[in-house]
């Protein structure tokens, strides 16, 4: 298996594998707030390419080239739907889009915020589409990026390595098909886990303290989420009774506490894979080439951000707004990296898993899109043509993204140069399919 020349550097500190200085325990471990600096910022946060369709509720930057949409999909991308006017004055030149090299656009839509690219290069279908919505998105700014990417991801790095030796507080154990991270500290949590005993697990269980940051280290050198076809990211019910599946709308405010201090820490990972799994919490993957669904599995969304080398993903795959809040480990001196011990047995039954994906909530009221369809399940069917009021059926008209899982229905899209009107279109995805909702129209 290869190893890129930044991970190789990284495992030469020590000679065999990343490093910390070791502490007494989590729970005495000194921790800093908004650890992840200028990446905390955003909901992407990518070193080099971007392809993207749908959506990112949050910002996004990217140092290399950005391919957003694609008329031949079809797809879009809307950009920054919940980011409030304080989350905007925090961003780098107070700019939701932020592209190093060249914008490659099919309808991309700035709901919040300014943009500025090195370039824009219109790739919609001439009378059919536009490249960007407006004139949001400022180009050949000298300099062009207000984001030193080399910078930044050289500290990031340097943070990924040093949390990857954070002493473990927490335990991982399993049963059947299920992985359980359980720890008690009031403050921090650490656990452990190699990613070939990570994509053995179908179901994911957290147990933590309400309040307290959860880091997960995640060693090896890729993670494939689709080779178990793991089905669900769980936490522990506060109530009583069958663990609860994270969701994008959860039945109690304890359980987005979790979420929103939740960091998946990827220190060694050339290539992260996820499949159609709603995924919780921050990805911090500074060396890998990240991919949200693919052929086969169809696409997922994270609640949290994404930060990595490179990200790709298939139409209907999202980046939540649910930046991480959590307080992590400072220190950053030399130290061993804990081998990960092979998780425990226990007689907690894993989840029992869900027909389908969960679908959660759709934004203004419209229906939610299709469920994604595991790899080996039968596929939804077409749906049907939509009606106008008076019951005629309309013609399916492309709309610029959609969300299958139905979180935001409505973005990806929105009134551009011309107008888009209500829409529905289905376009396979691997096993799956796309369904396309009406879009609204964007507020001027």
């Amino acid at each position: 298996m290869r190893t890129s020349a930044a991970v190789a550097a990284v495992l030469a500190v020590t000679g065999a594998a990343l490093s910390w200085a070791p502490a007494a325990s989590a729970a005495t471990t000194e921790c800093v707030t908004h650890p992840l600096g200028t990446a905390g910022l955003y909901a992407e946060f990518i070193e080099k390419d971007s392809v993207r369709h749908s959506d990112s509720e949050g910002a996004v930057a990217v140092g290399g080239d950005a391919t957003f949409g694609d008329p031949k999909q079809p797809s879009g991308f809307s950009i920054g739907h919940k980011l409030t006017a304080a989350d905007l004055a925090k961003l780098p030149g107070g700019h939701s889009l932020v592209v190093g090299g060249t914008l490659y656009a099919n309808q991309v839509v700035l709901d919040k915020g300014t943009g500025i690219a090195g370039k824009v290069v219109d790739r919609s279908t001439p009378g059919q589409g536009f490249g960007v919505d407006g004139d949001r998105v400022r180009e050949g700014a000298s300099p062009t990026s207000p984001v030193d990417f080399g910078k930044e991801f050289a500290a990031l790095r340097t943070l990924s390595s040093a949390w990857a030796a954070a002493p473990t507080g927490g335990t991982v154990s399993a049963a059947g098909d299920g992985l359980f991270l359980a720890g008690t500290d009031e403050q921090l949590n650490v656990f452990a886990v190699s990613a070939a005993d990570l994509e053995k697990a179908r179901s994911i269980t957290l147990d933590v303290p309400v309040g307290s940051s959860t880091l997960v280290n995640v060693l090896g050198t890729s993670y494939d989420m689709s080779t178990s076809a793991t089905y669900g990211v769980y936490y522990k019910n506060l109530d009583g009774g069958a663990p609860v599946i994270d969701d994008y709308a959860m039945p109690r405010d304890e359980y987005r506490q979790i979420r929103a201090k939740l960091l998946w820490n990827f220190p060694q990972a050339e290539t992260v894979k996820k499949n159609y799994t709603s995924w919780p919490g921050t990805i911090l993957a500074p060396n890998a080439d990240v991919s949200m669904g693919g052929k086969g599995y169809g696409p997922g969304h994270v609640n949290g951000s994404v930060i990595a080398a490179s990200l790709k993903t298939v139409p209907g795959a999202e980046t939540h707004q649910m930046n991480f809040t959590g307080c992590l480990p400072k220190g950053t001196t030399p130290g061993p990296v804990p081998t990960p011990e092979k998780p425990k047995p226990t007689d907690t039954p894993a989840p029992t898993p869900p027909a389908t994906p969960e679908p959660t909530p759709s934004r203004d009221g419209e229906t939610p899109g299709t469920p994604d369809t595991p790899s080996g399940s039968a596929s939804p069917s077409t749906p049907a043509a939509p009606t106008t009021p008076g019951g005629s059926t309309t013609t399916p008209t492309p709309a610029p993204s959609a969300t299958p899982e139905g979180d935001l229905a409505t973005t990806g899209s929105a009134i551009g140069p011309g107008t888009i009107g209500a829409a529905v279109a289905a376009v396979a995805v691997g096993g799956g399919l796309l369904a396309f909702a009406k879009r609204r129209r964007r507020a001027s």
